[in-house]
């Protein structure tokens, strides 16, 4: 449409938002994606033309006063919780499933090869940690290693080692991804060749429900370190529409706040794990029932957490807080 025809249509509600004392963060995000929408109409088809310049002046101070709202009252952690973090997670959705993907299939990998190489399991674990995990099942404890150590001492060795591990996984993803790609083979080869121990020995069922009650969280950890190490890393090969240098700073910003998201769920993990997963170290048949229904509780509880947060929660909030405005608050931040 002819640029004057253009004005004609929009002045009216671009004075409105202008002049307009909004106070509701709903509103006013509505009035700025309407402005983007303008912006990228004007943009496109009168690049050089003063309206550009206008519409885009009057977006920006929209979203100023978007992100001034939210400072004013929103307490930062409760934002990074409901919003930040899960937005991030929502906007890689495809990332996200690819991580899920490449791991899981990993642990496939692993628990495969332990099938065909009876070697396989001892390489990948030590001769000492599988003699000492089958003198456990001979005892009638095929999960004590879970309770071979004082409660805080564990928690404390468990918890130093997957911060440091997710650390690693997500830091190398500044080589083009490849670190990440590599650190998710290894600690996949290991898981998988982890659970087959006890598959081979008829236990799987067991190992499934025991191991997870702190592996559904720390697994999920695993997963989200690679989706920060891989955006990280594809950020900077794939810039799309941004410069090179704004897309390595979006990704660095958001794989950063991923690392950061996983640390409460490394914590819980390790709590789990030391002072919950050894009540079922006999596994299901001589556990007592009351334990056995905590348990339950615990298992099922990780697992709706996990979906619904992760994949359903997050993908829900992409609605509300649509790519433009993600976009524009990840650079300026």
């Amino acid at each position: 449409m002819r640029e004057s025809t253009f004005i004609d249509r929009n002045f009216k509600r671009w004075e409105e938002i202008e002049n307009d004392l909004k106070t509701d963060p709903d509103e006013i995000s509505s009035d700025f994606i309407d402005l983007m929408n303008d912006l990228s109409y004007a943009q496109t088809h009168y690049p050089h033309s003063k309206i550009s310049q206008y519409v885009n002046s009057l977006s920006s101070r929209v979203y100023k006063k978007i992100f001034l709202h939210q400072k004013q009252n929103k307490n930062p952690f409760y934002h990074f919780w409901v919003k930040d973090f899960p937005a991030i997670l929502g906007h890689h959705s495809r990332i996200l499933w690819l991580s899920a993907a490449i791991f899981f299939t990993f642990c496939l990998l692993g628990y495969v090869c332990s099938f065909i190489d009876t070697g396989f399991i001892e390489g990948i674990l030590g001769s000492d940690y599988v003699r000492m995990t089958e003198a456990n099942i001979k005892k009638g404890e095929p999960f004590g290693v879970y309770n071979s150590a004082q409660p805080l001492n564990m928690f404390m060795s468990i918890f130093a080692n997957n911060l440091r591990v997710g650390l690693m996984v997500f830091i190398t993803g500044i080589l083009l991804g490849t670190g990440s790609f590599y650190l998710t083979f290894t600690n996949g080869i290991m898981i998988g060749a982890f659970f087959s121990l006890f598959i081979q020995n008829n236990l799987g069922t067991d190992a499934i429900f025991v191991i997870m009650l702190h592996g559904t969280f720390e697994l999920m950890g695993l997963v989200l370190e690679c989706m920060a190490g891989l955006i990280l890393g594809l950020s900077f090969l794939f810039p799309g529409t941004l410069t090179r240098k704004q897309a390595f700073r979006k990704g660095l910003s958001e794989s950063v706040k991923i690392y950061i998201g996983t640390i409460p769920f490394t914590t819980i993990a390790a709590l789990i794990e030391s002072y919950v997963t050894y009540l079922g170290k006999q596994g299901f048949e001589t556990t007592n029932i009351f334990v056995l229904l905590f348990l339950s509780l615990v298992f099922i509880s990780s697992w709706l957490f996990v979906i619904w947060y992760f994949f359903i929660y997050s993908k829900k909030l992409t609605e509300k807080y649509p790519y433009e405005q993600y976009l524009e608050a990840i650079i300026h931040k």
